[in-house]
């Protein structure tokens, strides 16, 4: 065995990635178990209430994204970690926006108000 190969072998990044590798294969068993239990409790929804709750569809479309980045990181798709490793200043960005567009609805319905 060449010390080049050595070297390879033993270098700690790899062995880090494998171990991250390892706990987000488990937690993304875990989180398919949940994902089935939220189907079916969304499933009874639609039955009971013929409508989809929309606060279960909030939770699921964080789970799929959790999916998406586990899945791409372990199949070495990417090198970022998924949640809660995550670096993803969008997010913040777009509450943000979300928040300044409420501001903005509501001074506008405000002036609506007055002139009448």
């Amino acid at each position: 065995m060449n010390t080049i190969d050595k070297e390879e072998i033993l270098k700690t990044s790899k062995w880090i990635r494998f171990i991250f590798m390892v706990l987000y294969a488990f937690i993304i068993n875990f989180a398919l178990t949940i994902s089935i239990g939220l189907a079916f409790i969304q499933f009874l929804f639609v039955l009971f209430t013929s409508k989809v709750n929309t606060s279960i569809s909030s939770i699921n479309s964080h789970v799929l994204e959790f999916f998406n980045d586990s899945l791409k990181f372990l199949l070495f798709q990417t090198e970022e970690k998924p949640f809660p490793f995550k670096n993803d200043t969008s997010e913040e960005n777009s509450i943000i926006e979300a928040e300044s567009e409420e501001v903005v609805e509501s001074t506008t319905e405000n002036e609506d108000q007055d002139k009448s």
